[in-house]
């Protein structure tokens, strides 16, 4: 994924699916300096921070 899709997501009134690493995840922040976004796995309260292009727009809502 690219910084400006991570934005539009973390934006957007509607839930966006996002993968990483084949596990759904939430956009917590995002550092555009670094280009890594902190995720949070739905259904846990596992945070991590990971590189944005690692994410993955399943381009469907929740």
């Amino acid at each position: 994924m690219i910084i400006d899709r991570a934005i539009e997501i973390m934006s957007s009134t509607n839930n966006i699916s996002v993968l990483y690493a084949g596990k759904p995840v939430w956009i917590e922040s995002l550092d555009k300096d670094k280009r890594t976004a902190v995720v949070s796995v739905v259904g846990t309260s596992q945070t991590e921070e990971v590189p944005v292009a690692s994410l993955t727009d399943t381009g469907s809502e929740m």
